[in-house]
């Protein structure tokens, strides 16, 4: 073997990513919507067809990578000595009220299906390896007391105190998104009522605001889907019928028409910048939510910086940062005064980095550290959902 080949695998509950690098750079990215049909193998074959094609893309075999990392969403349990997944944004089997995993699975056996194929592997929950990576190589370089926050379609975190990284039984230390906050909640996809990531995730903020609208009042103009219609849509998003660009927008608008049904966070935060009551009351509460989470995180660990990433907080940062420290700063002062907020510095490298971390040697580490080579990345190759398993 001329040089070691390093692959990295992000599992997160909406796609698949898996990089291949070298002691000089990443070589190749891929990425596809996670399948979540089928049986409980389905996620661990979709990594296998991901590292393959990457292989494929740069002229390597599967043979030549040295060590595969893993970082993925859990929480993870364990079964006959190994990990398998109970991610509840990838198992429907666990609490699928919602109807939104199409499939009845529990667990999924990663490590085993994984320890199959691949020799040397490293699986952590995305929280560890988030936190790890921007320890090394982001915003938590130097800190020995840090937490990060993923706030994405879920809530997930990971935590050095002391400078040691805390793992707990199973690697799911600290599952922030999981903490109860209110009795009587909404139920989240673990099965818990009233936790965090029911409260303030994605999913929540586009559930809350369905619950406070219907497909007759979907925006504080009143478009409705029956008044905005494929025909009359024009690229700057106003149709025939009169509706402008201050009303609903091309971002806010399906080629099916506007319903309560497919409204996302995404519209919700849109919705937000247009002034609608009803979306600043959800995103309010959210903050809230997430706010009284990390309060009650603090009080356990005693951190001095929260890294907070994740594709909701990241989009919408200078919304969301000034509520959250708002409704944090209110909690005893003897914990919160000195505690610092920080945006992710990795930001959209973090899941390549998270992964490649697990696996990366030292002399690897220093030299990224100095030249920084994520920044360089090539643009990752995007597969459709139809894309085959080999």
């Amino acid at each position: 073997m001329d040089k070691p080949y390093l692959a990295a695998v992000d599992i997160g509950g909406t796609k698949i990513t898996v990089s291949i690098a070298d002691i000089s750079r990443i070589l190749v990215k891929v990425y596809q919507p996670v399948h979540l049909e089928g049986d409980n193998l389905a996620v661990p074959a979709q990594v296998d067809f991901l590292v393959g094609h990457a292989c494929e893309q740069i002229g390597i075999e599967r043979d030549e990578i040295t060590a595969l990392g893993v970082s993925t969403c859990g929480p993870f349990g364990i079964r006959d000595g190994e990990l398998v997944l109970v991610a509840p944004n990838l198992c429907g089997g666990l609490a699928n009220e919602r109807g939104i995993i199409p499939n009845d699975w529990t667990e999924i056996p990663l490590q085993r299906e994984l320890s199959r194929i691949y020799n040397n592997i490293h699986i952590e929950n995305d929280g560890i390896s988030a936190v790890t990576a921007e320890r090394m190589f982001g915003a938590g370089k130097g800190e020995d007391n840090v937490i990060y926050i993923t706030w994405s379609t879920g809530i997930g975190s990971g935590a050095y105190i002391d400078g040691r990284l805390i793992r707990g039984k199973n690697g799911n230390a600290p599952h922030i998104g999981h903490i109860y906050l209110v009795d009587d909640g909404p139920r989240c996809g673990c099965g818990n009522f009233g936790d965090m990531e029911a409260l303030a995730s994605g999913v929540a903020i586009a559930r809350d605001y369905k619950s406070r609208v219907t497909a007759v009042d979907m925006t504080s103009e009143g478009v409705t889907a029956e008044s905005v219609t494929t025909e009359g849509m024009t690229a700057e998003g106003v149709t025939a019928e009169g509706v402008t660009a201050e009303g609903v927008t091309a971002e806010g608008v399906t080629a099916e028409g506007v319903t309560a049904e497919n409204v996302t966070a995404e519209d919700v935060f849109n919705l937000f910048r247009k002034g609608d009551p009803k979306a600043e009351s959800v995103i309010t509460n959210a903050a809230r939510y997430f706010a009284r989470g990390l309060v009650s995180i603090n009080a356990i660990l005693d951190t001095r910086v929260f890294i907070i990433g994740g594709s909701v907080f990241m989009n919408n940062r200078h919304i969301l940062l000034p509520l959250v420290k708002e409704e944090f700063y209110k909690s005893f002062p003897a914990l919160s005064k000195d505690v610092e907020f920080r945006p992710s510095a990795l930001d959209s490298y973090l899941g390549d980095l998270a992964a490649l971390c697990l696996v990366m040697p030292d002399d690897w580490v220093r030299q990224w550290q100095q030249k920084r080579p994520w920044e360089f990345a090539p643009e990752p190759i995007v597969l459709g959902t139809n894309s085959a398993l080999k």
